[in-house]
């Protein structure tokens, strides 16, 4: 057995969020659609707000380690548990009301604290098989963090800024309760949900009414926590969400990787896993690989029997709601509002490599006098699964494009011969 023991603690100034000139104000130049004197009109804006007494962003890191070996090395552990403080922030101040005409500077406006964890198991051995030696090795690792903001300039408590105590990357969203299934039930409903099913209202005729098919959402209560008869977004801070709760988070935990390799009689083989345990993620109003229709009708691209999944009389346990353009795109549609049926899950498990290789025996190559030869076939992610309720998304990607726009990563495999003279 071998043990090792570490705990290293330090500050570093961070200047990754600082631009080149950030400490500048810079006039923006453009030319508008107006023509004068034959020439578009050229012009220039007044330029973004810029803090006076800017600094770098200052990391506080305490961590604690520790390598264990076993059984002659065969087995090692390897085990990290950090806490990290990242002091003035450099991030959009304080929400300023819109007479100020225009965003929130940039300022070292709060702090966050993000505590965390790593460990990696490997296994290393051999035995013979058939007389001849037969390695193998395995190997496991895990991660996870959960960060939360410290200090921010937000009195008000608003959920559409950072807050003291928020966990870093929360979704706020609705709850519901499957569809309206009749007529009757409508009838008969006394909640009034119209704050987020805005884009019905617009729609011409009985159609601006509620129809069996369409979202129910549920009333959670007001700012005592007492049904109101409505759901809406409240004053939208945290003392008073209105019917608005914590559904997921966007950020990444539980990120893993594991390999497993074994040797025998020259042939080789390996493969390499990754993914993560939960990840949530909101689809964007332009999410259409998604939302299909719902966003925007005229898009050629349908997904393939997307219609089975549409709610029609015939099909109530449908996934989706009664057909209406745009609910998905436009202001609190009620597929655009964020809530708990459509929160999409990325976790996921990805063969990212996957190797068969032989090496000639050394006899075979006196004869030609090569020192080593190798063949070998490999592909990459080439097989995914996932909790992502889309085949059109690829969900390692889609954590990084609110509208799952990105090009998926592909599998490729490739054949080679390695020849050493």
């Amino acid at each position: 057995m071998k043990l090792n023991l570490e705990s290293p603690n330090g500050a570093l100034g961070n200047a990754q969020e600082a631009a080149e000139y950030g400490y500048i104000q810079l006039l923006n130049a453009g030319l508008s659609n107006y023509i004068t004197n034959g020439t578009k009109t050229q012009y220039l804006s007044a330029p973004t707000p810029i803090s006076a007494d800017l600094t770098w962003e200052r990391t506080n890191t305490l961590n604690f380690g520790t390598d264990l070996e076993f059984f002659r090395t065969r087995l090692s552990v390897s085990a990290d548990y950090f806490i990290r403080n990242t002091l003035d922030m450099l991030i959009p101040g304080k929400t300023l009301p819109a007479v100020f005409g225009s965003a929130s500077p940039r300022t070292n406006a709060g702090d966050l604290r993000n505590k965390g964890w790593e460990i990696s198991v490997a296994w290393r051995d051999q035995f013979d098989l058939d007389g001849k030696p037969f390695g193998y090795n395995i190997g496991l690792g895990l991660s996870d963090s959960k960060a939360k903001i410290t200090r921010f300039d937000n009195k008000e408590m608003l959920l559409s800024n950072y807050y003291v105590g928020q966990t870093l990357g929360e979704i706020w969203g609705y709850k519901t309760d499957g569809f309206f299934q009749s007529q009757t039930e409508i009838d008969n409903w006394k909640v009034n949900q119209d704050y987020v099913d805005k884009q019905r209202l617009a729609a011409p005729g009985d159609w601006s009414k509620l129809h069996p098919g369409d979202l129910k959402f549920v009333d959670i209560g007001g700012k005592d926590g007492v049904p109101d008869g409505k759901v809406d977004a409240g004053d939208n801070t945290l003392m008073n969400p209105g019917d608005q709760v914590i559904i997921g988070n966007n950020r990444a935990r539980y990120t893993f990787g594991f390999n497993l390799g074994a040797n025998w009689q020259g042939f080789d083989i390996s493969a390499f896993f990754q993914g993560i345990g939960r990840q949530h993620w909101w689809p964007g109003a332009n999410a259409d690989k998604f939302w299909g229709p719902y966003s925007r009708p005229y898009y050629s691209f349908v997904p393939k029997d997307f219609e089975q999944d549409i709610w029609t009389p015939e099909n109530t346990n449908a996934y989706y709601p009664l057909l209406r353009g745009y609910i998905a795109l436009n202001d609190r549609g009620s597929l655009n509002v964020k809530s708990d049926r459509y929160l999409q899950d990325l976790a996921y498990i990805r063969l990212k490599n996957l190797t068969v290789g032989y090496t000639v025996p050394q006899a075979w190559l006196k004869r030609v006098k090569l020192a080593n030869a190798r063949i070998y076939v490999s592909g990459e992610n080439i097989w995914t699964a996932t909790k992502l309720r889309s085949k059109y998304i690829d969900p390692e990607q889609s954590a990084q494009e609110v509208n799952g726009r990105s090009y998926p990563i592909s599998k490729t495999f490739s054949f080679g011969l390695d020849l050493t003279f």
